[in-house]
């Protein structure tokens, strides 16, 4: 079943189909006054050389268009707001379900793009082609009645031209399909590279990557010329067919004019409706492209609505304490062979400060990305106070959590705008949580303080700036789970100092932190240490116990062997002095 946003909008839209249907019904209706009005003044006035007949042909087709005018004004009217409803309403959820599918480890093409893909057939010029199609029958059965010799050759003309419309689709659509994912994928990997300018140019990879970038866009351009290629040959063939047909019926018309089966207003009018019966087909073939392109993106945005189900929002949970629980915790990246973390059980109290240790894949950031619900693990609970992390409302859990990644991102915008985690801003809380991280006099050294923009990505800080400013994110609206993920990678001696005063702060708050340090000064203020090996609890307990425990193991395990080389050790094996 789709998820019930996008399935709402499919059905609002079609809902709203119907009246573009009846207004195209009635512009192509009006499209034949032009044609009428030619007939009748062939036939009437220039016979009978009225002119009262004139004037009032004249305003009745005056009329018409008027009418014609107005109604094609409306139809365009409401499929540019069909199109900026779409996306008004689309991109938000989009973006959302984007970010669950990537947290979720679900593949997905659909973006943001995708949407504005749907936006532009719909607001564009594309739809109008296919909306003006299905009344090709109607012009057909006007000609017909005109005449049926020339009904049967404007038939035979419009069945030629569907199935030369078939035949494009068929023959382009799998390179079209591959044509704009690849073309997507150019404009991504294109921006990537602008991006990480700063690493790309100082390693001299700028020559290596455009050289990669131009040989994928070579690719993409063989097969769109290739899609192109058929397109336009059945395009320009399209047009040769419609010229043709219009010759035959004038010829045709001319003949039967001369039998006097029927008069010469009827030959021209019947050229003119049969030129508006096949425009449709011709400019469904320019559009052709537009369409592809809203058929991947439909196809896309189905596939993400559908991969991950409609999430309700639960009920709201009081403010937690801080209790962090591991109840037979288990989590392996989709497709892996091995999980990372293989069985974790631990239980943190409210309160505390618990330092995580281990070497580098243990899996510490894996348990601070589940622990903030980042991921959810394949197998297990992590509980704060006794409910699932992953029953909490994302939104709500964030007010709650604060989360120092080791990579920090900061976002566009100000530092304040950052710091309040693009929120509405309160003075006060930023202030507060920037004092608390030590990071206060620091921004207020900046050009402009707390509204100095960042830039994209925080490119306009230093390592240590972004980390310390992270850290004041992380500690916005005074959250009852603090979890800081190697949290002293980046900062100089007074940078340490700092973040040691607020680790200090937190204890002193009863705050439950959670530290992954490598450095035994990030440790200090440590209730407990959990350290992970091969993602499993090596030890946990408190931290002066874990320490001696892991010091006296280091200690066997470097000291030398002065047994006899002829002594076996332990489990059957023989060591050596020094091995």
């Amino acid at each position: 079943m789709l998820g019930d946003t996008f399935h709402a909008c499919v059905k609002q839209v079609r809902g709203q189909l119907w009246p573009v249907a009846i207004f195209s019904f009635a512009v192509n209706m009006l499209m034949l006054v032009s044609s009428i009005y030619m007939q009748q003044v062939f036939d009437r006035v220039l016979s009978s050389g009225s002119l009262h007949t004139l004037v009032w042909l004249t305003v009745a087709a005056t009329v018409g268009i008027i009418a014609y005018g107005l109604i094609e004004h409306a139809r365009r009217r409401l499929l540019a707001r069909m199109g900026t409803w779409i996306e008004m309403e689309l991109s938000a959820p989009v973006i959302r379900r984007s970010i669950d599918a990537r947290l979720s480890g679900v593949k997905s093409e659909a973006g943001p793009a995708d949407v504005a893909d749907l936006k532009a057939f719909i607001s564009g010029e594309a739809i109008l082609a296919f909306l003006d199609a299905p009344w090709m029958p109607v012009f057909i059965a006007v000609v017909w009645i005109m005449h049926p010799a020339l009904g049967m050759l404007a038939l035979g003309g419009a069945i030629l031209l569907f199935i030369l419309a078939v035949g494009n689709e068929l023959l382009t659509r799998t390179l079209a399909g591959q044509v704009a994912g690849g073309t997507r994928a150019l404009q991504v990997s294109a921006q990537q590279a602008i991006e990480h300018a700063e690493t790309l140019r100082p390693l001299g990879m700028v020559d290596s990557m455009l050289t990669r970038w131009r040989m994928q866009q070579r690719l993409v351009h063989e097969k769109a010329h290739g899609s192109l290629e058929v397109t336009e040959a059945i395009s320009n063939l399209t047009k040769t067919v419609r010229l043709a047909l219009q010759v035959f019926i004038l010829g045709i018309g001319a003949f039967l004019t001369l039998r006097g089966e029927i008069t010469s207003g009827g030959m021209i009018a019947a050229s003119i409706i049969l030129g508006r019966a096949l425009s449709p087909v011709e400019r469904a073939l320019g559009a052709w492209r537009g369409w592809v392109m809203a058929r991947k993106a439909f196809h896309n945005l189905k596939a993400l609505f559908t991969a991950l189900p409609e999430r309700k929002a639960p009920m709201p949970l009081p403010r937690p304490r801080g209790l962090l629980t591991f109840e037979a915790v288990r989590f392996g990246m989709p497709g892996a062979v091995e999980p990372i973390l293989q069985r974790v059980d631990a239980r943190i109290e409210a309160g505390t400060t618990c330092g995580i240790i281990g070497a580098s894949g243990s899996g510490k950031s894996t348990l601070c990305r589940l622990i903030v619900g980042a991921w959810e693990p394949s197998y297990g609970h992590i509980r704060l106070d006794g409910a699932d992390v992953g029953s909490w409302d994302p939104s709500a859990l964030g007010q709650h959590i604060g989360y120092l990644p080791q990579q920090i991102e900061l976002f566009s915008g100000t530092i304040a705008e950052n710091i309040a985690r693009m929120r509405t801003i309160e003075p006060e809380a930023v202030a507060c949580a920037a004092r608390l991280a030590d990071v206060h006099e620091m921004i207020l050294r900046l050009p402009d303080g707390y509204e100095t923009d960042v830039g994209t990505y925080g490119q306009r800080l230093s390592g240590g700036q972004r980390q310390r400013i992270g850290l004041a994110r992380a500690l916005y609206g005074d959250p009852a789970l603090i979890v800081l993920d190697e949290p002293n990678a980046n900062l100089d001696t007074a940078g340490e100092q700092a973040l040691l005063q607020a680790l200090a702060e937190l204890k002193r708050l009863g705050r439950t932190v959670l530290i992954v340090a490598h450095q035994p000064s990030a440790l200090r203020t440590a209730d407990t240490i959990l350290m992970l090996k091969d993602g499993l609890v090596g030890a946990f307990g408190p931290r002066d116990e874990v320490l001696k425990q892991l010091m006296t193991q280091a200690q066997r395990s470097t000291a030398p062997d002065l047994r006899p080389r002829s002594a076996p050790a332990a489990g059957g094996m023989t060591l050596v002095a020094g091995e």
